[in-house]
C-alpha cells in the first residue's frame, strides 16, 4: 500500500531566549521534514539552523528525479536509494554550515543539530536521519517511541550503560553535544529506516520540547488532539508551561492511505443516447443492454455490489460490468 504524508510545524522563542535559534521544514511534496537547533554567539545559531535547513530542503529539490551527487562512503553501499539520498543531504548540510563557520569571522563556531524524515511512498518507508539531541518519535496503536539516540553527554552514556540511574545521570552536566553539523568538515550520520503504517505519526522535536516535556505527556498530547496543527499547539504550551526554558520547534507528520495508489486504469465509459436507440415502439429494436448500451438505473454491480446511476456500463468504482 503506498502512502501519503500530511503534516503540520510550529516553532516558538520560548520564555527565556531573546531570539529563535530553531528552523524547520515541513513539505509534504518533497515528502521531507525537518528540524534545526542552532548553537553560537551572536546569532550564528539562528544563521546555523536556516542554513542547513535550507541546504537540505534544496538538495532534496535537485535530486528530485534520482540523480544523488556526491561520493558515497563505505557503508553507504548498505543503503537504500532513499536513506542514502537523505544521508548525503545531511552530510552536504553539514559541509555548508562547516564553510560558512570556517570563513566568517562572526559565525566562526556555530553549529546546529538537524533531524530529518523522508517518506518513500511507494516502499512505505521512512527514513529518519539526525545528528545531535533534535528527536523523532512515532507514535502507533497508542504507543509511542523514540527513534533516534540523543548524542549528547548524557545520550552516549546511556549507550555504554543504560542501566545508569536517574541520580547517576543527574550527576552529569546537561546540554553537552557530542555531534552536530557545522563543527567539522565531516559528520557522522545516523540513519534508520521504519516501515510506516496509515495511521503512524511521527514527531520531530527540538530539545526545547522533549527537554521538558516527558514522552508519556507527548503521547497523550497526540492522542487527544483533533488534528496535527493542535497537537502542535498543546505541544509548545506544555512545553512553555514548564518554563520554556530554551526554543521549542514541533513538525507532526501523520502517515496516510495514498487514494492515487489504489485508483485502476482508465476506464472509458460509452453512454447510448437518444439518437442511438429507437424511437418507443418499434417492437423490432434491441434492447440497450443486448445492444452494448447503459444498463438500466437501480441495476447493480457484478463484483462490489455498487447500485448502478444514470448509464453507467462499468461500475465507476470497480471497472466490473453493471449486472442488469
Amino acid at each position: 500500500m503506498r502512502i501519503a504524508p500530511v503534516a503540520h510545524g510550529k516553532t516558538d522563542v520560548g520564555r527565556q531566549r531573546g531570539h529563535n535559534e530553531d528552523a524547520f521544514v515541513s513539505e509534504p511534496d518533497l515528502d521531507l521534514f525537518v528540524v534545526c537547533d542552532g548553537m553560537g554567539g551572536n546569532n550564528a545559531g539562528e544563521v546555523a539552523s536556516a542554513l542547513a535547513t535550507t541546504s537540505l530542503r534544496n538538495f532534496f529539490r535537485a535530486t528530485v528525479n534520482g540523480d544523488i551527487p556526491g561520493e558515497a562512503l563505505r557503508g553507504d553501499q548498505n543503503l537504500s536509494e532513499a536513506a542514502r539520498r537523505l544521508t548525503m543531504g545531511v552530510r552536504k548540510a553539514n559541509a555548508d554550515v562547516f564553510e560558512i563557520s570556517s570563513t566568517r569571522l562572526e559565525h566562526k563556531g556555530m553549529g546546529s543539530t538537524i533531524v530529518a524524515m523522508s517518506v518513500s511512498r511507494e516502499t512505505s518507508c521512512v527514513q529518519v536521519a539526525h545528528v545531535g539531541d533534535s528527536r523523532c518519535y512515532r507514535v502507533r496503536n497508542g504507543k509511542i517511541e523514540p527513534l533516534t539516540r540523543d548524542h549528547s553527554l548524557i545520550g552516549d552514556a546511556l549507550a555504554w550503560n543504560p542501566n545508569l540511574s536517574e541520580e547517576e545521570l543527574s550527576m552529569l552536566p546537561k546540554n553537552i553535544i557530542s555531534r552536530a553539523l557545522g563543527l567539522k568538515q565531516a559528520v557522522e550520520v545516523d540513519i534508520r529506516s521504519d516501515p510506516g503504517l496509515p495511521g503512524d505519526i511521527y514527531l520531530l522535536c527540538s530539545d526545547g520540547l522533549c527537554g521538558v516535556v516527558k514522552d508519556k505527556q507527548i503521547l497523550e498530547i497526540i492522542l487527544l488532539s483533533s488534528d496535527l496543527a493542535e497537537a502542535c499547539e498543546s505541544l509548545i504550551a506544555l512545553a512553555n508551561d514548564a518554563g520554556g526554558p530554551d526554543n521549542i520547534t514541533a513538525v507532526a507528520v501523520r502517515l496516510e492511505a495514498d487514494g492515487t495508489a489504489a485508483s485502476g486504469p482508465e476506464i472509458l465509459i460509452s453512454v447510448v443516447g437518444e439518437d442511438d436507440v429507437a424511437a418507443d415502439g418499434d417492437s423490432n429494436s434491441s434492447p440497450p443492454e443486448a445492444a452494448g448500451g447503459a444498463a438500466r438505473t437501480g441495476s447493480r454491480c457484478e463484483k462490489c455490489g455498487r447500485r448502478a446511476t444514470g448509464n453507467e456500463v462499468y461500475c465507476g468504482q470497480c471497472g466490473a460490468r453493471i449486472a442488469l
